[in-house]
């Protein structure tokens, strides 16, 4: 008997699929058929479609988000390398992925090479960071620090 190799491929979402990713990018706390009413489908069929996006890895988590003004201070840091093609920049790179205070970071063009969300509880805590974590490295040229005094908008949800 001859055996197959087949891929584990999943479709592309399709309109259904991207009505089931705006509403659980909006609250999947919410109940399931409510959620399922709102996308116009069955909750077996909303099920087995989340499901298959998660597998696909589509979906990638489910978090809380948490209002970080009322836990501390957020900064955007903008930081300058030495050299882009460096194994400080990597060095670095890996630093900033390991660090609980840098909620986001991005690689990016333009005059600098890394921009950074940090969340800190304070000042003093956020200059002694600065100080130990960033400016001492070898590999980095400078930095810029924003501190964000109000958000003009913030979303996780990805148009779909």
């Amino acid at each position: 008997m001859k055996y197959e190799m087949t891929e584990n491929v999943h479709p592309a979402p399709d309109a259904i699929d991207r009505r089931i990713l705006r509403e659980v990018q909006a609250d999947i706390g919410r109940p399931v058929p409510a959620i399922a009413d709102a996308v116009g489908i069955s909750v077996s069929a909303y099920r087995r479609r989340l499901t298959r996006l998660r597998k696909a890895g589509v979906v990638l988590r489910e978090v809380a988000l948490v209002d970080s003004a009322q836990l501390g201070i957020e900064i955007i840091v903008a930081i300058t390398m030495m050299e882009e093609q460096s194994s400080g920049y990597d060095r670095l790179k890996r630093r900033i992925r390991s660090a609980p205070e840098v909620t986001q970071c991005y690689s990016v063009t333009g005059d600098v090479d890394l921009i950074a969300h940090v969340t800190m509880p304070d000042m003093a805590t956020y200059e002694q960071w600065i100080q130990d974590f960033i400016l001492s490295d070898p590999a980095v040229r400078r930095c810029n620090s924003h501190v964000v005094y109000s958000r003009v908008k913030f979303t996780t949800a990805v148009p779909v």
